[in-house]
């Protein structure tokens, strides 16, 4: 136990990642005799108070840490930025310890790290090619291999370690290292064969674009030739994608950390079939609806690279009408037979159950499944956030036409719960036809929570339907339900909400009832209890539609999360 690395942990003013990083770490069963450094970063010029109070609660949690061998801890009286603390940080332990373990304060480390850090540190010690130990990787599956690592040149910094010998190699003038990988006309190699932008990288942090040390670790090693030895699957995962830090914003990448990896000492040179599986790696992003962008931007341009038009919907249905009440509405509508409502959608379902079909919607049957992809991608965000455990609270969800849309998407890993609450025909027949380990049906929201914890609560064109939704969305507000999804919401531009009545296409079934169309403003400024993080256009709703006098409706998605206090 005497030659286990130090290890340095970075932090700023995230006192939860922080908090969570220690405790991750201290499970590791050579925490008790490893040594750690904190560097603590100091606040920003003219920082707020508010950024201040977390930058002091954050020193708070790192003094009272007593799991390990010993805690040395350093604090900047202003703030260096992530580039310099690491770089000095580093250095500054190599300089006393000959090799380092690194972590910042949003890589949650699994219980088998440290051991794969330090056995990794033992093993490479004299490899003068090796420059660098990598915790985390994209999950990749090569078809066959005999052991869980492989090496590419460069480096990385998602949790990793390295030695004395190598980091003395950092070259921190970008200049310099661009300079080399032009004379060596490498910029396909630098960039891992054309699958990532480091070349790029290099030139925003020469032009002070972004201030990364990264960048310059991995150039560093490369123009060195020397190499990076990474796991095929992750054993740290990375909890930064909150909008809570500087440098990660709103993004999600999948991440499935595993706890102990097998290692043993391998050949050391460029592992070629990285590059193909990476890509077929972003291929499958790209049909799983994922991809490396801020969340906002993430579903408009998703949709300009998956789907050029919108999908093909059911005929448009008709609105009409500004009646004074719900009565007034509900008294000149038809009204619908629920039982040929039911028995419609029981006999497509059965369908989709006995893989007679694929995909239904609105009773009607479709070729192929027709992914409301900003929905799906919002449900996966939330999984992953429970690390794998979904529990989605169902409001209005018929006998299962989404979770039979979306389950082959999330039943990769974890668990999958999905808890329908629906009128008392359609739980009976819900339970008796389709009730299973993972569909559940409810008779209420009060019957589902006595038996499941929802962390996401999914309404899927059911407000407008509701003849006080105000009084359910304060329903809502005091569930405490961690995450509310709502999708193909109908809204009205300018004014206030809107009652008609909506007439539905014979094909589909006869039928006339209310709907609203709501102040978009005044719907998010009632979940007084969450904070909106995400909105999106319904993916099969008509398009450029107006009512009454020329007024633009719209259909809209948008994910609410419960506020910290709560």
């Amino acid at each position: 136990m005497n030659d286990l690395a130090p290890i340095v942990l970075f932090v700023y003013n995230r006192p939860k990642h922080t908090k969570k990083v220690l405790d991750a770490l201290s499970s590791n069963p050579e925490s008790q005799n490893s040594l750690l450094y904190i560097f603590c970063d100091g606040p920003k010029e003219n920082s707020d108070l508010r950024i201040n109070k977390k930058i002091n609660t954050v020193r708070r949690i790192v003094e009272k840490e007593k799991r390990f061998k010993e805690v040395i801890i350093s604090y900047a009286k202003s703030n260096l930025g992530l580039a310099s603390s690491i770089i000095n940080g580093v250095s500054y332990v190599v300089e006393k310890h000959n090799s380092v373990i690194v972590l910042e304060d949003d890589i949650l480390p699994s219980i088998g790290f440290l051991k794969y850090m330090n056995d990794s540190l033992s093993l490479y010690k004299n490899e003068s090619k090796v420059g660098c130990i990598h915790a985390w990787n994209y999950a990749i599956c090569p078809t066959s291999k005999s052991n869980d690592t492989f090496f590419l040149k460069g480096a990385d910094c998602w949790g990793w370690a390295t030695w004395k010998r190598a980091w003395d190699l950092f070259e921190p003038d970008g200049n310099k290292l661009l300079k080399i990988i032009n004379q060596d006309n490498s910029r396909f190699s630098f960039d891992r064969n054309g699958t990532h932008e480091f070349y790029k990288m290099l030139i925003d942090q020469i032009n002070g674009k972004i201030d990364s040390w990264a960048i310059r670790w991995h150039a560093s090693l490369f123009v060195n030739n020397m190499y990076c030895l990474h796991p095929y699957k992750p054993i740290v995962k990375n909890i930064g994608f909150d909008n809570a830090g500087t440098h990660t914003k709103n993004e999600f990448i999948p991440q499935y950390p595993i706890v102990s990896i097998n290692l043993k000492k391998i050949k050391i040179e460029e592992y070629q079939q990285f590059f193909s599986l990476y890509k077929e790696y972003l291929e499958d992003l790209k049909k799983h609806f994922i991809n490396f962008l801020p969340l906002r931007k993430k579903f408009k341009i998703l949709f300009k690279r998956l789907f050029k038009k919108k999908q093909k919907c059911n005929k448009v249905k008709d609105w009409d009408g500004n009646y004074e009440s719900w009565e007034q509405a509900s008294n000149l509508s038809t009204g619908y037979n629920s039982d040929l409502i039911l028995e419609k959608c029981k006999t497509a379902l059965l369908k989709i159950k006995n893989g007679e079909a694929v995909y239904e919607r609105d009773s009607v049957i479709f070729n192929e499944i027709q992914y409301a992809w900003e929905l799906l991608f919002a449900l996966q965000n939330i999984k992953h956030e429970f690390s794998g455990d979904l529990c989605v609270l169902d409001f209005g969800g018929s006998l299962g036409s989404s979770y039979y849309q979306n389950k082959s998407m999330l039943s990769d890993y974890g668990t999958l719960k999905w808890c329908i609450v629906e009128q008392p025909q359609f739980v009976e027949c819900g339970k008796r036809f389709f009730e299973n380990n993972q569909l559940l049906f409810f008779n209420s929201i009060d019957e589902c929570l006595n038996i499941q914890k929802p962390n996401v609560l999914l309404m899927s064109s059911v407000l407008q339907y509701l003849s006080e939704p105000y009084d359910f969305i304060n329903i809502v507000n005091n569930l405490r339900i961690p995450y509310i999804v709502f999708d193909r919401t109908t809204f009205i531009e300018g004014g206030d909400d809107l009652i008609t009545i909506q007439t539905v296409p014979k094909e589909i079934y006869e039928a006339s009832y209310p709907c609203w169309f709501f102040s978009y403003d005044k719907i998010i400024s009632n979940f007084t209890n969450y904070i909106l993080i995400s909105e999106f256009d319904s993916f099969c709703d008509p398009l450029n539609q107006t009512i009454n006098d020329n007024q633009k409706i719209f259909w809209k998605g948008f994910v609410l999360k419960l506020k910290n206090e709560f």
